[in-house]
This record gives C-alpha cells, sequence and structure tokens, in this order.
C-alpha cells in the first residue's frame, strides 16, 4: 500500500472528507488530493498531525513515507 492510499484509507475511516481534514491541518484541499494521490508528499510535521487526527501511529505513516520519498530517488 502506498503512503496515499494509506492516507485516503485513515480519512475515510474517520469519516473525514477531504475539506474536514484541511480545515484541521489549515491547509488547501488541493493538498491533500495530490497527497492521497501520491503525486506529492506531506512534510514530517504534516505526518505527524494526520497521525494525531486519524488517531494512528506516527511510525506507520512514516514507514510509507520512507518507501515513497526512496521510490521517489529512484525515478
Amino acid at each position: 500500500m502506498t503512503l496515499g492510499k494509506q492516507l485516503k484509507k485513515s480519512r475515510i475511516e474517520k469519516h473525514l472528507s477531504q475539506i474536514d481534514v484541511s480545515h484541521h491541518l489549515n491547509i488547501s484541499r488541493q493538498s491533500i488530493s495530490k497527497w492521497e494521490t501520491d503525486r506529492t508528499f506531506p512534510s514530517l510535521e504534516n505526518l505527524l498531525r494526520l497521525s494525531i487526527l486519524y488517531d494512528i501511529s506516527p511510525n506507520n505513516l512514516i514507514r510509507y513515507y520512507k518507501v515513497a520519498q526512496s521510490k521517489n530517488k529512484e525515478a
């Protein structure tokens, strides 16, 4: 599973819209969409904020983040 898919899955499990998340993080809805489609990646600070919002382990998201970053460097 990619970081984006994990973020989307976690958001849906919490019954939140992209707009809800964008308001919690004070960022644009488009940023959330880009993260969930793996077009861009959230900062580590935003990953921590997402883990709190979604009530999941930050280590879980950071693991996906590291995989995504390593694949991005290979391209």
